[in-house]
């Protein structure tokens, strides 16, 4: 199981990279998905989902 970071949720959060999916974020807990659906939706995207793994996060989004 890998160890979340609070600086790799902080940087889900405030700098989500949007240019390809499904995005990997390894170490990024899980209460981050809320803000990173958010985000998504308010840019656009639709049929956004985040899935929670042992090692982080798993997004999914389409334009």
């Amino acid at each position: 199981m890998a160890k979340m970071s609070v600086a790799a949720t902080f940087r889900a959060i405030a700098n989500l990279p949007t240019d390809h999916f499904p995005l990997i974020l390894p170490g990024v807990h899980r209460i981050a998905a809320f803000f990173i659906l958010r985000r998504l939706k308010r840019l656009g995207f639709s049929n956004c989902r985040v899935d929670s793994s042992r090692s982080g996060l798993v997004v999914y989004a389409q334009r």
